[in-house]
């Protein structure tokens, strides 16, 4: 006989939900230490989440990958700087893109941009009307489930990362 998974907190963890590819991921990150843990998220019911651990060889490649594109700030001319964080990299054809949500907002909103470079010496890049068109429909598409994602980020207590 099995007794019930435990209700388990992190309290000094940072929380993060967010798509790697295909793969549904949820990133805890302690400032002590820098230490970042990645598992397989797995949603079960309403209030459960189902955690899998991925394993060495991948979590190395998405933390490679993702740490210096995680979180961003953009400030455009005239405004206000806006911190962003990571909700989704992805492929179309053989480009990377970045889907990207506000980290301070209630209801935040997604922007895009492309990732060019090589890891960990990526860089974000600009699309242009046309491209940002196309890629936010393919990014719908693809990631229906991304509203899903923005609310688990956002249940957790803290907002900051890795940085």
């Amino acid at each position: 006989m099995s007794a019930p998974n435990p209700k388990l907190e992190f309290p000094q963890a940072e929380q993060y939900a967010f798509v790697y590819e295909n793969a549904h991921l949820f990133l805890m990150s302690f400032a002590r230490d820098n230490a970042k843990f990645l598992f397989l998220l797995k949603q079960d019911g309403d209030d459960v989440l189902v955690l899998d651990y991925p394993g060495e060889t991948f979590t190395n490649q998405v933390l490679d990958t993702i740490e210096n594109i995680f979180f961003v700030q953009v400030q455009e001319e005239g405004q206000e700087p806006v911190r962003y964080v990571l909700g989704s990299y992805f492929v179309e054809g053989k480009i990377r893109y970045g889907a990207y949500y506000e980290r301070d907002a209630a209801k935040p909103n997604v922007v895009l941009f492309r990732i060019e470079g090589e890891a960990p010496e990526l860089t974000l890049e600009v699309l242009d009307d046309l491209e940002y068109q196309r890629v936010s429909e393919v990014f719908a598409e693809q990631h229906m489930d991304m509203l899903e994602i923005q609310k688990v980020n956002f249940e957790s207590e803290s907002t900051e990362g890795f940085e």
